[in-house]
């Protein structure tokens, strides 16, 4: 015989954890897209021509997410840059956070261990990118 009562409580109990695990989705989502771009960027400017990235295991290009982009994560960087969904939404607004990555040079001071002028520039971030929250 079912126990439809507690086959409903699971049910329930998995749709609440899944909701938690979409809300982070669209930031991780977000910041790939960003990363992706940064590097579109990077590699363009170093070598010319657009070629296509190389999403292989051991690639440059994961090689790059994992020295330089993952470490933003420690410092909240992500937060600071993607406050809410419609920061993450729209091509305007992830141009705009790929300008604030690129010019406040922040991935160099993570790397370089500037922890002091990084925290800083989050806060900076953080204020320029507040106008997503007040749409809310």
């Amino acid at each position: 015989m079912i126990d439809w009562k507690k086959l409903i409580e699971t049910e329930e109990a998995t749709r609440k954890s899944a909701g938690k695990q979409v809300e982070l989705d669209w930031r991780e989502e977000a910041a790939y897209s960003l990363c992706e771009l940064y590097y579109t960027q990077h590699r363009t400017q170093r070598y010319g021509g657009s070629q296509r990235i190389d999403l292989r295991p051991g690639s440059d290009f994961n090689r790059f997410m994992k020295s330089h982009m993952e470490p933003l994560a420690k410092y909240e960087v992500w937060e600071a840059l993607f406050p809410n969904k419609e920061s993450a939404s729209s091509a305007g607004a992830i141009d705009e956070a790929l300008h604030l990555l690129a010019d406040s040079k922040i991935v160099d001071r993570v790397y370089s261990d500037d922890i002091v002028t990084v925290q800083k520039l989050v806060a900076t971030i953080s204020k320029k990118r507040a106008k997503y929250l007040d749409n809310l």
